[in-house]
């Protein structure tokens, strides 16, 4: 159910996903996967501490990419 997710912070986090994926050479997924992202969207966390409580987001994901999506999440 993505009732209580923010659509436009989702799409904005799928399309950061797909820049640094395309960077990458790699698949979105690789990335995070849809349930990741739609656990930032919906618990829209600040920091780094906030964001690594979410399922999918280890400290390896956390140091690459956590700037960025935290970046997306502040500017919705």
């Amino acid at each position: 159910d993505l009732g209580d997710v923010d659509a436009r912070l989702l799409a904005a986090l799928k399309a950061r996903r797909l820049e640094l994926a395309q960077a990458a050479g790699a698949p979105a997924y690789v990335v995070f996967p849809d349930a990741t992202l739609i656990e930032m969207a919906r618990a829209r966390p600040a920091d780094h501490a906030a964001l690594s409580a979410i399922s999918g987001v280890g400290p390896t994901k956390l140091a690459k990419y956590g700037d960025d999506f935290l970046a997306v999440i502040a500017c919705a």
